[in-house]
C-alpha cells in the first residue's frame, strides 16, 4: 500500500455542496443505468497491487448485488489526488473512493464526504470488529465518514544478506534502544551494519566517513511518519495538544526527536546522506536497500511488496522499532472508503462500502498479502500469506499492537505538508537546526488553523 512517501499536498479549493450531483463521469456524460435497473459505481483507488484481490472481492460483490456495476478508476498517488480533488470541484467524483487521514480533515469540513453514521446503525453494523484507533480516526462532531479499510505502520524493514555479512541475526535487532545522548544500542547496531570501503565501521581507527559503502539505516519522509515521529513518539513528544488541536512539536521531546534523525546521518553517519534520500526526488528506500547502499529502512507496511521485489526470495524481513527513552511506539493509521457526498446512488455506495468491511471482503485481500486488514482478527491471515513467500513480517504487527500514535488530525495538515517537505529537507542536510525548523513549522501550521 503506497502511502505518504511523496506527499505535497497544496490547500484545497472545494465548492460542493452535499446535495451536488456525482452522476457524470469526466467527460460529462451520465453515470449508466442500464436495462433492468443496473447502476454504475465508479471507485477510485490508486494502488496497483491491491487491484487483482479487490477485483476478486467485487466480483463476489456482484453476485451478491447482480443490479450493480462497479468500474474501477486507478490512478497514482500524485495523480490521484489532483484528479479527485479536481472531479471534486467539477461535481463529478467518483461515488466511493479510497480517502486518507492526511486529507480526512479537509473533506470532512467541506461537505465533500457522506455520514455513513445513520446507516451503520440502521443496518446494526458490529463495531467492535475493528480497531477502535482507526474507527476514531473516521469520526468527527458525532459523524462517522468511513469504516476502517485497512492498517499501516513503521517498522525496520532489513536485508537478510547485509545482517549476515555483518555476522548479526535478526534477533540482534529486537529490543534495541535509543537515546539523545550516545544513540543507545540502536546506534551500536547500525555501526556494525555500517562499512567503510576499507571495511572500517564508524567509531574504528581509520574509518572514513566520506567513503562509505553500505550504511546502517535508510530513512525517508516527507512529513515525519516514517521517521522522526516514531521517535518523538518513543521520546514522550506529542504532536498536537489534542485530536484536530494546535500543533505542538516546538517542544524539547520533539526537537530531541528531530536531532536524533539528523544526528544518525551527520553525527554517527550511519544513515544515507540526505542528498541522496531526500525526497521528493531522492530514491526510494526498497532501492537503496536493495542494491545494497543500506543494511536497514525505516518505512511503512505498505512498501512491502516493493522490498518483495528488490529482494525476492526471503531476501528481507522486519523488525520491531526500537525503544527510546519513554519506550516503544510507532505511527499507526489506515485508509477508508469514503461515499461522495454528491453520489446520485448512496443507497448502491452504502452497499458496497459495507460490502468492502466486511470480514469476506477483507479476508479476501489479506489473502492475497496485498495490504494488512482493519479487522484485526484478519491480521494472522496477512501474516500466513507471507510466510509463505518465506518472509516474516510480524514487526509490523507487533509494532501495531504497542503504543500507537495516530495521523495528526488538523485542518491544516496542508500547510504542514508543504512546510515539513521544505524545511526537514534542511534539517537532514545540516543546514537548519531542529530546534528552528520545529519553530517555524509550528507557528506556521498553528497559523492555518482556521
Amino acid at each position: 500500500m503506497k502511502r505518504i512517501r511523496t506527499i505535497l499536498a497544496t490547500a484545497i479549493a472545494l465548492t460542493l455542496a452535499a446535495a451536488c450531483s456525482s452522476g457524470t463521469d469526466d467527460s460529462g456524460s451520465a453515470s449508466d443505468s442500464g436495462a433492468g435497473g443496473t447502476v454504475t459505481l465508479r471507485y477510485a483507488m490508486w494502488d496497483e497491487v491491491q487491484k487483482p484481490p479487490i477485483e476478486k472481492s467485487l466480483a463476489e460483490f456482484t453476485k451478491l448485488h447482480p443490479d450493480i456495476k462497479v468500474t474501477i478508476e486507478l490512478n497514482n498517488w500524485n495523480d490521484y489526488w489532483s484528479k479527485l480533488q479536481t472531479q471534486i470541484a467539477g461535481r463529478t467524483a467518483p461515488d466511493v473512493f479510497w480517502d486518507h487521514v492526511a486529507y480526512f480533515p479537509q473533506f470532512s469540513q467541506q461537505g465533500v464526504l457522506t455520514d455513513i453514521g445513520p446507516r451503520v446503525q440502521a443496518d446494526k453494523i458490529d463495531m467492535s470488529i475493528y480497531d477502535p484507533k482507526l474507527v476514531e480516526g473516521w469520526q468527527v462532531e458525532g459523524k462517522t465518514y468511513g469504516l476502517p479499510k485497512d492498517w499501516d505502520t513503521i517498522a525496520l524493514v532489513y536485508s537478510t544478506a547485509a545482517l549476515k555479512e555483518a555476522g548479526l541475526t535478526p534477533a540482534d535487532l529486537e529490543g534495541l534502544t535509543w537515546n539523545p545522548d550516545d544513540g543507545g544500542t540502536f546506534v551500536e547496531v547500525l555501526r556494525k551494519l555500517t562499512v567503510d570501503e576499507s571495511g572500517k565501521h564508524p567509531g574504528e581507527a581509520g574509518f572514513d566517513e566520506k567513503k562509505i559503502k553500505r550504511y546502517g539505516i535508510a530513512m525517508q519522509a516527507p512529513t515525519g511518519q516514517q521517521d522522526w515521529w516514531n521517535f518523538a513518539l518513543q521520546n514522550g513528544c506529542r504532536l498536537q495538544d489534542q485530536p484536530w488541536g494546535k500543533w505542538t512539536i516546538d517542544q524539547p521531546a520533539c526537537v530531541e526527536a528531530i536531532q536524533f534523525v539528523q544526528d544518525l546521518r551527520l553525527k554517527y553517519h550511519v544513515a544515507v546522506p540526505a542528498a541522496v534520500t531526500n525526497p521528493p526526488n531522492g530514491p526510494s528506500l526498497d532501492q537503496v536497500v536493495g542494491r545494497g547502499d543500506a543494511a536497514t529502512a525505516m518505512d511503512g507496511s505498505w512498501m512491502l511488496r516493493a522490498y518483495n521485489t528488490a529482494l525476492p526470495d526471503g531476501g528481507f524481513g522486519v523488525a520491531d522499532l526500537p525503544a527510546g527513552p519513554a519506550g516503544k511506539g510507532s505511527v499507526y493509521n489506515g485508509l477508508s472508503e469514503a461515499i461522495y457526498a454528491g453520489t446520485e446512488h448512496p443507497e448502491e455506495a452504502w452497499e458496497l462500502v459495507k460490502w468492502l468491511a466486511s470480514p469476506d471482503s477483507q479476508k479476501i485481500v489479506a489473502e492475497a498479502g496485498s495490504v494488512w486488514p482493519g479487522i484485526p482478527s484478519l491480521n494472522d491471515v496477512f501474516v500466513q500469506a507471507w510466510q509463505a513467500k518465506g518472509v516474516d513480517v510480524t514487526g509490523f504487527k507487533k509494532a501495531a499492537e504497542g503504543t500507537t500514535m495516530g495521523y495528526p488530525l488538523t485542518p491544516s495538515s496542508a500547510t504542514y505538508n508543504v512546510k515539513a517537505l521544505e524545511i526537514f529537507n534542511q534539517v537532514w542536510l545540516g543546514q537548519m537546526s531542529a530546534q528552528d525548523a520545529a519553530t517555524k513549522i509550528n507557528s506556521e501550521s498553528n497559523n492555518a488553523i482556521k
